[in-house]
């Protein structure tokens, strides 16, 4: 017998073995499409949030410590990413609009990866016309910009308005993993939706604050570390006139509750009788990928399979 024949004869048996787990994949992938719209029929009875970033997030952080092998985890998560907006989202009639500026396609693409390729998604050329189809009701989810140190007109200004059954909630950051081997991908987004914002454990959450202008942006960070809460940024929107309140948008390192008596501290601990703080959403931590793919990686396969 040849090598040829040896080598074809395994590559077939191999084959065989591929084609018949993915008959068992796909029999699994339809069995958990039927449970999940069985738990979405159960949900719109009972009244309960169909999406729920918090859940989802606990579910990949399960997968991914459980997860070995040759398969880059990046994959894993984008795989049930994309069974998620398959199904889960696909099947309740949900939309997605992008803010999407003339030229500017990255948070397009963090959408896409997030919500999957099933999901309605649509573009709004300003992040206030999106949250605008938000509020009005016209799809679920906006997607924005991650807000600058200081902006003029801030999106998440918006935050603050309506009343509390129309309030708009920060519940998801873009993209949805991190990547160590990439660090120059710094482009980064943040989900907004009417949705609650849920604790999955590990989370970082928004606290918008409306104080004087001689509150300084040091004294917020202080207050928050002297409160046992880790400042990791902070948007700020000056008052255009004098007397008027300046807004903070503060990101801090735990998940906070629009109840958590820690907020009644941190307004009092500002030491400003007219200061308002509130809760203003957060995201699950993502996760940090351990093994993804490289540029090199994919050059060293290229130059391997020329070789073979």
């Amino acid at each position: 017998m040849s090598d040829h024949a040896y080598n074809s004869e395994e590559l077939d048996k191999v084959r065989k073995q591929i084609d018949e787990l993915d008959n068992r994949i796909h029999d699994t992938l339809m069995e958990r499409a039927e449970l999940v719209l069985k738990i979405g029929a159960e949900k719109r009875k009972k009244n309960i949030q169909i999406v729920q970033p918090a859940r989802e997030a606990r579910m990949i952080r399960r997968l991914l410590n459980r997860h070995q092998g040759a398969l880059p985890e990046m994959a894993v998560v984008r795989i049930w990413r994309e069974l998620v907006g398959a199904v889960s989202l696909l099947q309740t009639g949900l939309k997605v609009n992008v803010t999407a500026p003339e030229g500017v396609s990255e948070y397009w693409d963090l959408a896409r990866d997030y919500f999957g390729s099933c999901l309605p998604m649509q573009k709004s050329g300003s992040a206030m016309s999106a949250l605008a189809d938000v509020r009005e009701e016209k799809c679920s989810f906006a997607v924005v910009p991650w807000p600058e140190t200081e902006e003029e007109n801030p999106w998440w200004s918006v935050l603050k308005e309506h009343d509390d059954a129309n309030r708009l909630h920060i519940i998801a950051r873009l993209p949805h993993g991190d990547d160590p081997d990439d660090p120059a991908a710094m482009t980064k987004a943040l989900v907004v939706s009417k949705s609650g914002f849920d604790s999955s454990d590990d989370d970082h959450s928004f606290l918008f604050i409306e104080c004087a202008q001689n509150v300084s942006r040091g004294k917020l960070v202080d207050v928050s570390e002297k409160l046992g809460m880790k400042a990791l940024s902070l948007s700020s929107r000056r008052a255009k006139i004098e007397g008027q309140p300046c807004q903070h948008l503060l990101e801090v390192d735990r998940y906070l509750d629009e109840e958590d008596d820690l907020i009644a501290r941190f307004q009092n601990e500002i030491e400003d009788e007219y200061a308002h703080v509130f809760c203003a959403g957060g995201y699950p931590t993502p996760p940090v990928y351990s093994k993804t793919v490289t540029s090199e990686d994919k050059k060293k396969s290229d130059k391997d399979e020329k070789a073979a």
